[in-house]
């Protein structure tokens, strides 16, 4: 269907889209699927070192793996400033110069890494305190600390962590800011940026994502309208009331390793097309662990589940281990079905959206 040339580009192709949280709908859906199957087939030279380093070489490359590992490194390139370094790798014809590129694209990434972890001590306070004056609709982080090549990433975060629209602004030494601005809950980012266009040096994006430049001398005028305007928030979402929306409620026969057989077949997941979502009830916690590279946030479980165990994933959640729920409690679990791969080899896991003890236990 497609010659090597289309194959590489794309590759490219389903980069962009996934890195740029395009919604995975009609065209932009079946031109993500043909991407991942080329870079499963034979990704591009420079790809396929970049893959290397992150240990990605021989496994399965779904949307996740583009999302969490991929695009963020290879974004970090042009927030760090040097964007041709990620752009010279994934062109690049020579082996040695491959080689020293992507060396080059993971220290950038490290580095933007840490200047994240420093920036969320400044941000999430900001944003916190602005919850409230912003009627609970918008949170908004300001503060010279923050540099301009994260602000992307920090949006993203405290999006994530409020659950509604998040503007986050760099200063720059020329009396600009530049801000970014990443949405939540189906709201068109757009209706926040229209009426302050007149304000703005430039502005861009579409309905999930979205920045701008001002001048600093703008900046209070810019506050006093996204005031205005986060009282009149909607979001379209809402009508669920924040539920997780779930695709099936499986028995614990049909929760076997196969389940990724089902899931498979609905990808590319993304902006438009969630995962599937399943519910599995009584499932009985065997194990629990507390890990973190440098917080310890997260939750590694053990499910006993029929004839098999099941291992999860449950981010952000330490602090509900022996508080809500404890080793040898059966509980009600909502989840995604991954994989976890090590050593090689891919291993079927559980990716937890809640877990709750049955009503009366």
């Amino acid at each position: 269907m497609f010659g090597d040339r289309e194959k590489q580009e794309l590759q490219l192709v389903a980069l962009g889209t996934l890195a740029d949280l395009m919604p995975l709908e009609n065209e932009n859906r079946i031109l993500v699927r043909q991407g991942l199957a080329a870079i499963n087939e034979s990704p591009r030279p420079g790809l396929a070192e970049l893959m290397a380093r992150q240990n990605l070489s021989g496994k399965k490359i779904g949307t996740g793996d583009i999302a969490w590992l991929i695009s963020p490194a290879i974004n970090a390139t042009g927030r760090m400033g040097s964007p041709e370094v990620a752009v010279s790798l994934l062109l690049s014809e020579n082996q040695g110069e491959r080689n020293k590129l992507s060396e080059e694209v993971i220290r950038l990434n490290n580095d933007r890494k840490q200047l994240g972890t420093d920036a969320w001590g400044i941000a999430e306070p900001l944003a916190r305190e602005s919850l409230e004056k912003h009627h609970g609709n918008l949170v908004i982080a300001a503060d010279p600390r923050i540099h301009r090549g994260i602000t992307g990433i920090m949006a993203n975060r405290l999006t994530n962590c409020f659950q509604v629209p998040a503007v986050v602004l760099s200063f720059m030494e020329d009396e600009t800011l530049v801000g970014s601005m990443r949405s939540a809950r189906g709201y068109n980012l757009q209706n926040l940026l229209e009426p302050c266009a007149d304000l703005f040096i430039d502005h861009g994006g579409h309905t999930f994502a979205a920045g701008f430049s001002i001048h600093k001398k703008n900046l209070d005028e810019l506050y006093d309208r996204f005031l205005r305007l986060s009282a009149d928030i909607q979001f379209p979402d809402s009508e669920n009331g924040g539920e997780v929306m779930i695709d099936a409620e499986l028995p614990h026969e049909y929760l076997t390793p196969s389940i990724l057989d089902l899931t498979d077949r609905f990808e590319p997941y993304g902006e438009g097309n969630d995962p599937l979502t399943f519910l599995a009830r009584n499932m009985k916690i065997l194990a629990a662990d507390i890990m973190g590279k440098t917080e310890k946030l997260h939750l590694k479980l053990t499910f006993a589940c029929g004839t098999y165990k099941w291992p999860a994933v449950y981010w952000k959640a330490a602090e509900r281990l022996n508080r809500d729920f404890a080793v040898g409690d059966a509980v009600d679990t909502v989840f995604t079905v991954g994989r976890n791969s090590f050593n090689g080899s891919d291993i079927p896991q559980l990716i937890l959206q809640d877990v709750q003890k049955p009503a009366g236990a």
